[in-house]
């Protein structure tokens, strides 16, 4: 080392170039810097040595020395000013010199202070020192100032204090790592440095500045140690970092390189290092400056001759911290996460060879590759990922009561850097064979996360859905699932989850299922091997039923394929819920269903779920709160079906209900079941309503039933085969209670119903109209309690009881009326199955003017027992107290018994004759009965038999009339006559004992309106008589004629000529008028003409139509015991007429 000095301007050019030479010289020793500085200091321990007396003794070295020294360094390290404090001199008892600088200052030109060190110091190689050579062997630093600079391009350089040398308000840019790897390794090639073995520097100061971020960073009290060995310049060094986080961060650095070669190896080791700090210091950790987290690891990198980076080998260690790319999102907690990576800058190509994350939300491990993209500083834009995932737990935010596993996943994803934003091109999860595959956005927005994730799962089992389901999220529909839904299988599963700054989460869910084992109601029994289909869309809930049954209770099983079942906002505690159940089974099966609780429906109406068989449809809506303990009042029902091939026995106790198809309703707690039916094969519209609720009363049928024969039949009313014809519609309508029998009514206009009643001689025709009402009870056997007909020629009113197997008991009929000829209490009781019932009038009145009581027979009658108040022959004959006992078997038969018009008594018999009745009435007053009659009211006594036989119209009779001994008296008409005749004995004699008649004839035709006289004849000792001609009845006016013959029992002689009544002498005589004062007429001129020749004083007589004249011997009903049958004569032929 020698000193340099400065000439003045002009001097010779020898002087010229010597100065340059130590120009040259300076600028060398200013390039060697601080390692010149050094060797100075080692010439002065040199020095200091041989003054030392005692080994081991720090030695100050005096100041002017000190001064003389500082004036040499100066004179080596030209443009600088070096200021040394103090120096101090020991020698180890090694014989190992040390030197120590103190306090020292270095300056630049204009005295600004470069760099300080509070201490420099070092040892001095000791076999140089025995060869006289002055050179350290190690170097101390303290307070040394380091300052590092990255440029935009991202290149690194150093500088110590300021560059060194430089002018003030000059700057140039620091030196890069290769420049600075040439000057090392040049210094530590110069014969002063070939002994120095290493450098150590305490309380080192080091400043970062990153110009690409704008950031800079200082670091206070680093330790820095630099080795010499075998070649290789090796260096060691740590800082402690304060920042802003409340923990405080540690930095170890190593570097490695071949002396005479820029190539070199650098290793950072560092702990708790804020993740946004380390972020900015390379491409490969850009990624990290979304994370608010320690980090602890090591970086290690190559540099080639020429400066640049070879692969970067990072392991990071990264502590408990949040993903939070901004202060507005909300942080994404994870407990910690490791990383080894291996990064080619010049690929820009990141291949991570581990990945793992440990958080509250999932914890997995990974692998695969990295590419960042974009930037023109060379600093990245985004980073696109291929990751292949395994040994994943899921448990996000404590949501599992056990962590969930997944087997494996595959990533592909693409990273923006600024602002946030990952995109999820796919996420492919295999998990127990089945597939998910993920796609969405995560954004960083300036309100919060915005969150796109779609997904697709192609299969998972129900257990499996609800381990990865987590009770939190949807947690409403998720209970009722869990709840609800068995074993089974769900495929082709879409998943949409969107979740935007202060917005609710919203969450689409859609998949098909099969094998599923659910129920809509926690009461209600289980569906079973369900499939279809399920959907959750902006918080509405939906799953819907392609297939599937229940086992209802009874009944069978029930397919509910169509079957829905929603819940329109999953976000309300409690919420509405809504069930469209859709079934087909038995009927049975449907009741049994509707009657679970918390329904109960036929429970609480007393009845049976088995009331009928046959096949039903059914949809049943129903509305209901997703609550525990569900009431029934809670729950809205509205249900609608079909029941098809239906019976029941139960419906309508005691009768058989069948129908092809009948509709069901069940809205507002009333069931209604009604449409075309038969009830006991009978014909019918009609339905069943029964309210429900535990107040309900009971249940109704209302409809329109077809009344007929199969009607009658059916339901027992009795009435005999044939009586009814054709059909019409009744309105029916049944109460049916929960306890006992129920009661009925029905009503009819009867049009077209053909009705016929022969007991009563009475039929409706189908073409007339009427009214009918029947009211009764149910039963075994059933009662009706009223019986109303109001029909053309009938009304009844009345009640009818039945036996046991719905026959006839007792039908009683306060009123009935018949065709204008019947109006009497009448009373049909049942005779058993089959037979017709007996008639019982027990008052009233019959008139045969109108009708009579059958005849013709044909097996289909029943006994008639009759007491009636009156029975009118005809106008102005009647019987009362008319008691008949009747047997209609084969007609009209039987006897009876009367008063004549209140009066005398009379016996009869009624028996069959042509269709209708012929009657044979006797009496032994035949002078009271003609007199109650109205025909002789003075005669009396004798005996008399009436032989009507059915002529004609109804209440026409063809009639034969014989008797005797029958006595008149005052007979006004008689008496008329016999005065016009001036026959005053007989005259006398009928007005005393009367005049006696031993023998009476008459045949006559009995009409309603008239009596047609044929003839007829009386006669006795005193006198004979014989009349023809006409008596109405209505107006008792007559208009007779006939021959009255005096002395009889002489005259008689001529009888035989002359018609019955007749003598040889008579007169003619008319009677027309009043019958209580009728006009005489007498013919005297008849006196004179013999009998035979008398018929042409008068007209001829009446006579019987052709059909209705008797033959000879024509038979008569059969005389009762006692009595001889009355005699048939010939008619009397009729001569010539001569009329008075």
């Amino acid at each position: 080392m020698s000193e340099t000095g400065s000439q003045p301007p002009g001097a010779d050019s020898p002087a010229r170039d010597a100065q340059a030479r130590r120009a040259r010289k300076r600028r060398r020793r200013r390039k060697a810097g601080l390692w010149s500085l050094l060797s100075i200091a080692a010439l002065a321990v040199a020095l200091s040595v041989f003054v030392l007396a005692h080994l081991g003794t720090p030695v100050v070295v005096p100041d002017w020395l000190r001064a003389r020294i500082t004036e040499r360094i100066n004179a080596q390290v030209g443009g600088l000013e070096v200021e040394l404090g103090q120096m101090v001199v020991v020698v180890d008892t090694g014989w190992t010199p040390r030197l120590a600088l103190r306090d020292v200052t270095l300056r630049g030109w204009d005295g600004r202070v470069i760099a300080t060190l509070a201490e420099l110091g070092g040892t001095l190689a000791p076999r140089p020192l025995l060869q006289g050579q002055v050179r350290p062997g190690s170097i101390r630093l303290a307070g040394l100032q380091l300052h590092l600079r990255r440029d935009d391009s991202g290149a690194v350089g150093v500088e110590l204090g300021n560059d060194l040398g430089v002018q003030a308000g000059a700057r140039r840019a620091p030196r890069d790592v290769p420049s600075l790897i040439s000057m090392v390794d040049e210094a530590l090639g110069r014969p002063g440095l070939a002994s120095l073995t290493g450098v150590h520097a305490d309380n080192l100061t080091l400043r970062y500045e990153d110009a690409r971020s704008g950031r800079a960073w200082t670091v206070n009290g680093g330790k820095l140690a630099a080795t010499r060995e075998d070649g290789f310049l090796r260096a060691r060094g740590d800082f402690t970092v304060l920042g802003a986080q409340d923990y405080p961060s540690t930095l170890e650095f190593n570097f490695s390189s071949r002396i005479g070669s820029t190539a070199a190896q650098l290793g950072v080791n560092f702990s708790d290092l804020p993740a946004g700090e380390l972020a900015l210091q390379s491409p490969a950790l850009a990624v990290l400056g979304a994370l608010d987290a320690p980090i602890s690891g090591a970086l290690r990198v190559r540099l080639d001759g020429a400066g640049r980076l070879g692969p970067l080998n990072a392991t990071l260690q990264i502590g408990k911290g949040a993903l939070q790319p901004t202060p507005a999102t909300k942080p994404i907690a994870f407990d910690s996460a490791r990383t080894y990576f291996t990064y080619d800058p010049a690929a820009q190509k990141i291949e991570i060879a581990a990945l793992s994350i440990d958080s509250k939300w999932v914890t997995a491990s990974a692998e695969g590759t990295a590419h960042l993209i974009g930037g023109t500083s060379g600093w990245p834009d985004e980073l696109i990922a291929q990751l292949r995932v395994t040994d994943i737990t899921a448990d996000p935010a404590d949501l599992y009561a056990e962590p969930v596993h997944v087997d494996s996943a595959a990533l592909d994803m693409r990273l923006v850097l600024e602002p946030f934003h990952l995109s999820l091109g796919q996420l492919s999860l295999s998990d127990q064979g089945r597939h998910l595959v993920l796609q969405g956005d995560l954004r960083a927005g300036r309100a919060g996360w915005d969150l796109a994730l779609d997904g697709r799962l192609d299969g998972i089992t129900r257990t499996r859905l609800m381990q990865l389901w987590p009770e939190a999220a949807v947690s409403k529909t998720r209970k009722w699932v869990a709840e609800n839904v068995g074993q089974g299988d769900l495929r082709n599963i879409d998943l949409a989850f969107r979740l935007r700054p202060k917005a609710r989460p919203d969450v689409a869910l859609a998949f098909d299922f099969a094998q599923l084992d659910t129920r809509f109601m926690k009461q209600m029994p289980r569906i079973e091997e369900m499939s279809g289909k399920a959907m959750l869309v902006g918080g509405r809930f939906a799953i819907e039923a392609e297939t599937g049954r229940i086992e209802a209770p009874q009944g069978g099983a029930i397919d509910i394929a169509g079957t829905a079942f929603v819940v329109p906002d999953t976000t309300i505690p409690g919420g509405p819920a809504e069930a469209a159940v859709r079934t087909q089974s038995s009927v049975t099966a449907a009741l049994a269903l509707i009657d679970e609780e918390p329904f109960r429906f036929l429970s609480k109406q007393g009845r049976p779920v088995d009331l009928a068989d046959g096949q039903a449809r059914v949809a049943a809506d129903l509305r209901f709160p997703l609550v525990k303990n569900l009431k029934t009042e809670d729950v809205q029902v509205e249900v609608t079906g079909r029941l098809a091939d239906l019976s029941s026995d139960v419906l309508v106790p005691g009768r058989v209900l069948t129908a092809q198809a009948l509709d069901l309703r069940l809205a507002d707690n009333q069931l209604r079941i009604g449409g075309d039916g038969q009830l006991d094969g009978v014909p019918f519209n009609g339905h069943w309503t029964a309210t429900l609720g535990p107040d309900a009363a009971g249940s109704r049928v209302e409809g329109t039933l077809t009344l007929s024969q199969q009607f009658s039949d059916a339901f027992g009313i009795g009435l005999p085969p044939g009586s009814l014809t054709g059909s019409a519609p009744a309105q029916v309508v049944v109460d049916l209670a929960k306890e006992g029998a129920g009661a009925f009514s029905l009503s009819s206009d009867l049009a077209g119903l053909g009705l016929s009643l022969p007991q009563l001689n009475w039929s409706l025709p189908r073409s007339a109209r009427g009214a009918l009402e029947v009211r009764g009870r149910l039963g075994e056997p059933p009662q009706i309690d009223r019986l109303s007909l109001d029909a053309p020629g009938l009304g009844a009113l009345g009640s009818v009881t039945l036996k046991p197997g719905g026959l006839l008991d007792r039908a009683l009929f306060s009123q009935v009326r018949v065709g204008g000829w019947l109006n009497a209490p009448v009373t049909l009781v049942g005779r058993g199955r089959g037979a017709a019932p007996a008639v019982v009038l027990n008052g009233g009145s019959i008139d045969l003017r109108k009708a009579d009581l059958g005849g013709g027979g044909g097996g289909a009658g029943g006994p008639i027992t009759l007491a009636l108040d009156r029975l009118v022959v005809s106008d102005g004959l009647s019987l009362t107290g008319f008691r008949a006992k009747l047997d209609t078997a084969r007609g009209v038969d039987g006897s009876f018994t009367g008063l004549v018009n209140g009066g005398a008594a009379i016996r009869g018999q009624i028996v069959p004759q042509s269709g209708r009745s012929a009657y044979r009435i006797t009496t032994t007053d035949a002078g009271g009965v003609l007199g109650s009659a109205g025909v002789l009211k003075q005669a009396r006594g004798g005996e008399m038999e009436l032989i009507l036989s059915p002529a004609g119209a109804a209440g026409t009779y063809e009639g034969q009339l014989t008797g005797g001994d029958i006595w008149l008296t005052d007979a006004p008409a008689l008496a008329a006559l016999l005065s016009a005749l001036s026959v005053v004995g007989l005259l006398e004699q009928m007005s005393g004992s009367g005049i006696h008649f031993s023998d009476v004839n008459a045949r006559f035709r009995l009409a309603p309106e008239r009596l047609t006289l044929y003839s007829s004849s009386a006669v006795g000792a005193s006198m004979g008589i014989s009349m023809d001609g006409y008596y109405h009845l209505g107006t008792k006016q007559m208009d007779m004629q006939g021959v009255v013959s005096p002395l009889y029992v002489v005259n008689a002689i001529g009888a035989m000529f002359t018609r019955a009544g007749e003598g040889l002498v008579g007169v003619n005589y008319t009677l027309r008028g009043p019958a209580a004062s009728p006009s005489v007429g007498v013919n005297p001129l008849s006196l004179l003409t013999p009998g035979m020749f008398r018929e042409i004083f008068r007209r001829p007589p009446p006579a019987p139509p052709a059909a209705q004249r008797p033959a000879e011997g024509t038979a008569a009903p059969a005389p009762q015991a006692g009595t001889a049958p009355p005699q048939v004569r010939k008619p009397v032929d009729r001569g010539r007429s001569n009329r008075p």
